[in-house]
């Protein structure tokens, strides 16, 4: 595999309080952009919670209390923008913000965009709006129904919504099963006192890394390091990955009825491999191979030869060692897809993988690599999953050990790999 032409890393610039901050150097970008992140072990009695705090902090702060006046200070920012979310890693939930703005050689004056972007992002991140020791009301409930809404949205997606039961079946029980928002009971029980009392736990006891990306000055970068090490911080938690290993003892069927035209076939794999294992890259050449892209074995054998699939790949789940094989398709024809699926997944064991094979799906995995250098959030990403993951590789790196990623060690690596569970979406029985 080809090295990447601009080596792209993260310098750590100081770690205090359970706060680390990074900077990614690049010119490449007319834009600076700070992500900070803050980390908790997914738990029921937060992940909503967690989830909604991002959206109500970007609702205003102290000095701009509402969103109209947190909206004109953007625009005299050069239309500058703040943004959060909620995600998971593995049992990891992942409360972010991120800040943007267009660097100053490509404003009219000295205008020193950074330390004023960065300041706004510090009052909404450390002085929300606040009243009778909780988030102002009326915003807290708009951010609550929206929360609600999407999370009820959730079954829109068909394929994605098959996606997801599949892992939540197959880990029952366990912490990655709560979805990333949690759940709508869950959400309906969150005041505006409750809620700001998480938010305070994130604030001074979350582990967090700060990412600054762009053509930041180390002045600029040692001033906003300077205002967040100010935050107090307390009894200041540890992230710490799940174990991926699990033998499968027997392989469960799950079947659910919905108003779908097409079935949605999802197998789910234990594969038995963690992120910092000798054997990860392999794993994602194994999955490069499998279902990974057009040339795979899944759409080549399920969608192009037999006519069964209108889609079928396959995806890993990092953190947790998981795979799943996602397929669209007609109810009667389930039975001969998931026999060639697993056809397939049997033929990976065996060591029946062309050299065409693996040079193709390591050409697809350069030719990600490339792309994902393109977005500075995708570049920060890459950057938070090696750091918490404490692997340290780069984007070169990387790459290297693609390429050094031999037939025998996929095989070696098929070899662990485990059905776990069957999962099957299938239109509701037409009534006579």
């Amino acid at each position: 595999m080809e090295s990447t032409t601009v080596k792209t890393s993260a310098e750590k610039l100081a770690e205090k309080n359970g706060i680390t901050f990074y900077r990614i150097n690049s010119e490449k970008f007319k834009t600076n952009r700070v992500d900070v992140f803050f980390l908790d072990s997914l738990e029921r009695e937060r992940a909503s919670g967690n989830a909604i705090i991002p959206s109500v902090l970007k609702r205003g702060c102290q000095k701009f209390a509402t969103q109209r006046e947190l909206e004109i200070r953007l625009e005299e920012l050069y239309g500058a923008d703040v943004d959060g979310g909620c995600s998971k890693k593995g049992e990891t939930q992942i409360v972010s913000f991120h800040m943007s703005h267009i660097a100053d050689a490509y404003t009219s004056g000295q205008d020193n965009l950074f330390d004023q972007c960065s300041q706004l992002l510090m009052c909404i991140l450390q002085n929300p709006v606040v009243e009778d020791n909780g988030f102002k009301a009326s915003v807290f409930r708009q951010e609550r129904d929206n929360l609600i809404d999407y999370i009820r949205s959730r079954i829109n997606d068909k394929m994605r919504f098959s996606f997801l039961r599949c892992m939540e079946e197959m880990c029952s029980g366990e912490a990655f099963a709560i979805p990333d928002e949690g759940y709508e009971e869950d959400a309906l029980l969150l005041t505006p006192q409750k809620t700001y009392a998480i938010y305070q736990e994130m604030i001074t006891s979350y582990p967090c890394f700060v990412y600054m990306s762009g053509s930041i000055d180390d002045a600029s970068a040692h001033r906003f390091i300077e205002q967040f090490t100010q935050i107090p911080r307390v009894n200041v938690g540890k992230t710490v990955l799940p174990d991926v290993t699990k033998t499968v003892k027997e392989v469960r069927r799950v079947d659910e009825s919905m108003d779908v035209n097409q079935g949605k076939l999802c197998l789910g794999f234990r594969t038995n491999v963690g992120p910092s294992s000798p054997d990860y890259y392999p794993l994602v050449v194994y999955n490069g191979i499998l279902g990974g892209d057009v040339h795979s074995k899944l759409f080549q054998n399920v969608r192009e030869k037999a006519r069964l699939a209108y889609y079928a790949s396959s995806v890993l789940e990092k953190y947790k060692g998981l795979m799943v094989i996602m397929s669209g398709i007609e109810q009667e024809n389930r039975a001969k897809a998931e026999e060639i699926i697993l056809q397939q997944f049997e033929d990976m064991k065996e060591g029946r993988i062309t050299q065409d094979e693996i040079d193709a799906t390591k050409k697809s995995l350069r030719t990600g690599i490339k792309t994902m250098q393109d977005s500075q959030g995708a570049i920060v990403d890459f950057f938070l999953s090696q750091h918490l993951t404490q692997d340290g590789e780069d984007f070169e790196t990387m790459a290297q050990k693609l390429d050094a990623v031999t037939i025998d060690n996929v095989v070696r690596v098929a070899r662990k790999i485990q059905l776990d569970t069957i999962y099957f979406l299938k239109p509701n029985q037409v009534q006579a």
